[in-house]
C-alpha cells in the first residue's frame, strides 16, 4: 500500500497558479525557484484562486488552505488521497506526510485535465482547461540558463538518490546514452513545452531566474500585489556550488545539454559555458 501511494504521489505532479483576484496565470517551470515564488504569492491570493503544487510548503510555513483547495480535495478524483490525509492528521498530527498528501489530493483533482506524465502542466493543457482565463489574464513564467538548469537537476537527483555519480554520467543518462532510471528527473527535461504552444512562446512575460528578485518585484508591481522585497528562501540556496559554471563543462557536455534544451538555447541565444572559460 505504501509503495503504491508513493508511486501515485510521484505521478501527479504539476504546478500552476490561476489567480482570479489579480487576473494572472503563473506557469511553474522546473528549477527556477517556482516553489519560492508560489509560497510568497500564496498569502496574497483570494479564496477562489487555484494553486496546484507547493501546498505542502504553504502548510509547512503556517499557511491555511483556501476555499478552492478545500473544494479540490472534495472532488471524486481526490477523495481517496484526501481520506488518507485526514487519517494521517488524526493519527499523527501535522506531519510532513500529511502535508504531502494534501498537496497530492489537490493535484489529483486536476490530473486528467492538466497533465498525466509531465509533472508540470504544459501551456496547451492550461489553456484548454481555463480558456477564458488564458485569453484574459496576464500569463508569466520564469526560465533559467539551460546549462545552469542541467547542473541544478544533477545536484537534485544526486541528493535524492543518495548515490555518487559524476555530471557527465548524469548527462549521458539524461540523453539516453545509458539507462539509469533511478537518477532520471520525473517528467519533462526542458521547460520549453510549459510556456509555448506550437513552438511559439504563449505567455505575456518570461522572467529570468538570473534576475529573479528584480523581475518578480516588477511583476508584483504590474499585478498590484504588495511585495515585501524578498522571496521565501529557495531550497537550492542550501546547496550552493563552489565551482564556476564553465568548470563543469567540456565540449561533449555542452553538446549534450544543447541537444536536450535546444529550443531554449536557440531562442534565448544562450552562450556556451566553454566559450566563457578564461584563457590559460
Amino acid at each position: 500500500m505504501i509503495w503504491g501511494l508513493c508511486r501515485y504521489e510521484l505521478d501527479v505532479g504539476g504546478a500552476v497558479i490561476i489567480s482570479h483576484k489579480y487576473r494572472f496565470i503563473f506557469i511553474h517551470c522546473r528549477k527556477v525557484a517556482g516553489s519560492a515564488i508560489k509560497t510568497t504569492l500564496w498569502p496574497h491570493l483570494g479564496p477562489d484562486d487555484i494553486m496546484i503544487g507547493s501546498l505542502d510548503e504553504v502548510l509547512q510555513r503556517g499557511g491555511q488552505l483556501n476555499r478552492a483547495a478545500r473544494k479540490a480535495m472534495r472532488h471524486p478524483r481526490a477523495l481517496n488521497v484526501t481520506r488518507k490525509a485526514a487519517l494521517e492528521r488524526w493519527q499523527h498530527g501535522d506531519t510532513a506526510r500529511y502535508r504531502n498528501l494534501v498537496n497530492t489530493a489537490v493535484k489529483a483533482r486536476y490530473r486528467r485535465s492538466l497533465f498525466r506524465n509531465p509533472v508540470h502542466p504544459p501551456a496547451e493543457s492550461a489553456k484548454a482547461m481555463f480558456p477564458h482565463e488564458w485569453e484574459n489574464y496576464f500569463k508569466f513564467c520564469f526560465v533559467r540558463n539551460p546549462y545552469e538548469q542541467a547542473l541544478s537537476e544533477y545536484s537534485h537527483q544526486k541528493r535524492n538518490s543518495g548515490r555518487e555519480f559524476d555530471f557527465v554520467y548524469f548527462l549521458k543518462a539524461l540523453s539516453g546514452e545509458i539507462e539509469d532510471r533511478d537518477i532520471m528527473p520525473s517528467g519533462l527535461t526542458s521547460n520549453w513545452p510549459l510556456y509555448t504552444i506550437n513552438d511559439q512562446v504563449a505567455v505575456d512575460h518570461v522572467g529570468r531566474y538570473e534576475n529573479l528578485e528584480e523581475d518578480f518585484a516588477w511583476l508584483c508591481e504590474q499585478l498590484g500585489i504588495h511585495y515585501q522585497g524578498r522571496l521565501h528562501e529557495e531550497k537550492v540556496e542550501k546547496h550552493r556550488r563552489t565551482k564556476k559554471l564553465h568548470d563543469w563543462y567540456d565540449e561533449g557536455s555542452v553538446e549534450r545539454v544543447h541537444k536536450l534544451y535546444s529550443k531554449e538555447v536557440e531562442y534565448f541565444s544562450v552562450p556556451s559555458p566553454v566559450d566563457e572559460k578564461p584563457m590559460e
